[in-house]
């Protein structure tokens, strides 16, 4: 799906359809936003390379991952008249249980800006931003709709961190109330890959917005170099807190290798418990045992009983033994 919402400023915003668009003009008085929903269609790949000319490597990166539902590496690049940049965005569910990453596409130019997203089902982005759409939005220009875009996008990363953060709690909890098992091995291991992963993406985009933060291109304003700065901060606080979430759940792990070496542990001692008693006990039925005619009380009416009460006794011995010397 492709939507095109254009300010003008006799006008106003009003939407037009793609086929429109004709060779733009990079001095047009108009703004446009044009939005790329999942579509590898001509009238995409007209929009791209004919109508706004951009350069056939960004076309081809923004085009690869959206077609291949693939995240692509953050990045920035500069071609005077518009800057490409990539970005990753969270879809999550309103628990932050589920969620995917998706990749964002952008072409910010001094009049116009084209996002292209590849989310699975409902476009989030024009759902979650429409309310902030206005005339006086556009007014600022595409620098602040691009500005709204990446704001909402990176908002979206802290329901995911509360879930994560729930998870931990009831994890950390389950380790010590419960005998080990893979159960929680797996889920620790699992919240580790996910903060690793969340950890990734947000590092690697904060370079991204610092450098928007920074005006180091005259596509944006002063006005908007602040807002800029303040999603930068948001970014921020996402990467260093998944850092924080990870160093805990590191935490968590050793604590629960630990739990599981106690208790083998435990194991381990009460077997060898059982074998030192049992060895002397062993040693007894083999005396006992043995073929020969002249045997203590082998041919006692109560050599059988014997035998055992002595067991008895060398066990009850040992247990004593092992009690005094706080063994058990």
């Amino acid at each position: 799906m492709i939507t095109t919402t254009v300010y003008n400023s006799e006008k106003g915003l009003f939407s037009i359809s793609g086929d429109t668009l004709t060779k733009w003009d990079y001095e047009n008085q108009d703004i446009v936003w044009t939005d790329i929903h999942d579509v590898t269609s001509e009238e995409t790949s007209r929009l791209l390379k004919d109508t706004f000319q951009f350069h056939p490597l960004a076309i081809e990166d923004s085009y690869k991952y959206i077609r291949d539902h693939a995240v692509h590496h953050p990045k920035i690049d500069d071609f005077e008249k518009y800057l490409f940049i990539v970005f990753n965005g969270i879809q999550a569910d309103e628990s932050g249980k589920k969620y995917s990453i998706f990749s964002l596409s952008c072409f910010l130019g001094k009049n116009f800006l084209v996002t292209i997203h590849n989310e699975k089902g409902e476009n989030t982005i024009s759902k979650n931003i429409k309310n902030y759409i206005s005339e006086s939005a556009f007014k600022k220009g595409p620098d602040f709709i691009l500005n709204l875009i990446l704001d909402e996008i990176v908002d979206r990363y802290y329901p995911v961190l509360d879930h994560i953060e729930a998870e931990i709690d009831t994890v950390e909890s389950r380790i010590f109330k419960e005998m080990p098992s893979n159960r929680n091995l797996l889920s620790i291991l699992n919240l580790k890959k996910e903060l690793i992963k969340l950890r990734r993406i947000s590092s690697y985009q904060k370079e991204i917005l610092y450098k928007l933060s920074r005006r180091e291109t005259d596509l944006i304003s002063l006005e908007e170099s602040v807002y800029y700065r303040n999603v930068y901060d948001h970014l921020v606080r996402v990467a260093d807190t998944a850092e924080s979430y990870r160093d805990y759940v590191s935490g968590i792990l050793d604590s629960y290798l630990s739990v599981v070496n106690n208790k083998m542990n435990e194991v381990m001692k009460f077997l060898t418990i059982i074998a030192t008693i049992m060895l002397p006990l062993t040693l007894i039925t083999g005396i006992f045992g043995m073929n020969f005619h002249t045997i203590p009380f082998l041919q006692s009416e109560f050599g059988f009983y014997i035998s055992i009460i002595l067991m008895i006794i060398v066990a009850t011995v040992m247990l004593g033994w092992f009690r005094y010397k706080k063994w058990l």
